[in-house]
């Protein structure tokens, strides 16, 4: 009878440890609908390298995530994705993206000037679009 209950108690840690180990992978969106998906492939390549860590469900980066989730852009309306892209372009511009505490552990993951003037491109022509124009 005691055997039964080190037995029973042995393997409800067993479960409860691998539901642990899994837990982080709770409530992320498909692997499939991975956020690149949305953009067009150079842009994609540079948020990929420099923004998803922190901005796509991938993250757990909850403040960053509300502020911009890269993987429900293509719920976003087009009003809603001219705006984002505004502010994406404005953050980059000025340096604040992305944030100087990110690069100290990955300065690999640094916005060129070269792609910070491709992201711009793309948001001045992307917003032409959506808007109409």
């Amino acid at each position: 009878m005691k055997k039964l209950i080190v037995s029973g108690i042995v393997m409800s840690l067993a479960v409860l440890a691998l539901m642990a180990f899994n837990f982080p992978s709770f409530n992320r969106s498909n692997p499939q609908d991975k956020p690149a998906s949305a953009f067009p492939e150079d842009i994609a390549k540079i948020f990929e390298t420099s923004c998803f860590d922190c901005h796509s469900d991938m993250s757990s980066n909850e403040k960053a995530k509300a502020k911009l989730n890269f993987t429900l852009w293509g719920g976003l309306s087009d009003a809603k994705k001219v705006g984002k892209m505004t502010d994406i372009n404005d953050v980059v511009s000025k340096g604040d993206m992305p944030p100087a505490k990110y690069l100290g552990n990955h300065p690999d993951r640094a916005l060129t000037a070269e792609k910070k003037s491709t992201i711009e491109k793309w948001v001045t022509e992307e917003s032409k679009k959506l808007m109409g124009e």
